[in-house]
């Protein structure tokens, strides 16, 4: 099984609406015209769907970030690139993609990236991530692929996920529907560690990692969020072998990781953009809990 794991698309549209930039939307426009107009470029992402279809890729996972400052004609451009992917996808929303307490209580995101749920195999139907911020499905023999969605709206200086009391208690009683000799990939915007800027932080991220820590049958966790691209064996510390994507967009330092599970363990090949997609890294895992 293939599995392409990107994030982090960050489509930009500006507006001059003043009604539009009351709220935490007037520092995204700033942060990206003094920062990040320089270094983000949609461009690269185009040649992605066509190159999964030349490798042969199975699923497609995306960590969310769609957009800068959640605006519709955001959502849409990148609505435009999603709709170019032939595999079945899943995708979860990122903090920018809750930019503004309007988009975030509207649910703006599922308008624009409600999955080919038909298309995936026998998903757990109770729960959704519209309703539920969470779900479920069989990607193949053996393998359950878990979406979480943890975004928030929060303060203009402020980046943060949250993983709820009431999204732990969902986790728990999904991880007990899926069978126990079935293995497990989750997928989150938001690493699951504490880092040095709280702003960033996944908050109550220590609870997540005690759900990594007990429960051996999640294999892989995948996130984005930081624009570091990261592959990590944690096994040793009886956590989930943790990749994050990077930023697909993100210039020379745009990534994007090609997952190959078989039995036994898996590999990862990670992509970078150097005036086009380049393998650049290959690693090889196998299961040790």
């Amino acid at each position: 099984m293939r599995i392409a794991q990107v994030s982090d698309f960050h489509y930009t549209r500006l507006t001059w609406n003043p009604f539009r930039l009351m709220s935490k939307r007037f520092l995204g426009h700033f942060n990206w015209l003094l920062l990040r107009k320089k270094h983000f470029f949609e461009e690269q992402v185009e040649p992605l769907p066509k190159l999964f279809e030349e490798l042969g890729v199975d699923y497609v996972l995306m960590g969310g970030d769609f957009s800068t400052t959640a605006l519709t004609e955001e959502f849409e451009r990148a609505k435009e690139f999603v709709d170019q992917i032939k595999q079945p996808w899943i995708a979860v929303p990122g903090n920018h993609d809750r930019y503004t307490r309007r988009s975030c209580k509207g649910l703006h995101f599922y308008r624009y990236f409600s999955h080919q749920r038909k298309e995936i195999q026998d998903p757990i139907e109770f729960f959704t991530l519209k309703d539920h911020r969470i779900e479920a499905h069989k990607i193949g023999k053996g393998w359950w692929t878990i979406a979480l969605d943890t975004a928030i709206a929060t303060n203009p200086y402020s980046s943060q996920g949250y993983f709820s009391e009431k999204l732990e208690g969902y986790l728990e009683e999904m991880l007990h529907l899926i069978p126990k000799n079935e293995s497990i990939i989750l997928m989150n915007h938001f690493p699951f560690f504490q880092n040095d800027v709280a702003r960033h932080n996944l908050i109550r991220g220590e609870a997540l990692q005690r759900i990594l820590e007990k429960n051996p049958r999640i294999r892989l966790y995948l996130h984005g969020h930081t624009h570091r691209h990261t592959v990590a064996d944690l096994q040793i510390s009886n956590l989930p072998i943790v990749l994050d994507s990077g930023s697909c967009a993100q210039g020379r330092k745009g990534a994007w990781n090609l997952i190959d599970i078989h039995d036994g363990g898996c590999t990862v090949t990670t992509y970078r953009w150097d005036h086009r997609w380049t393998k650049t890294r290959v690693e090889a895992f196998q299961w040790k809990r």
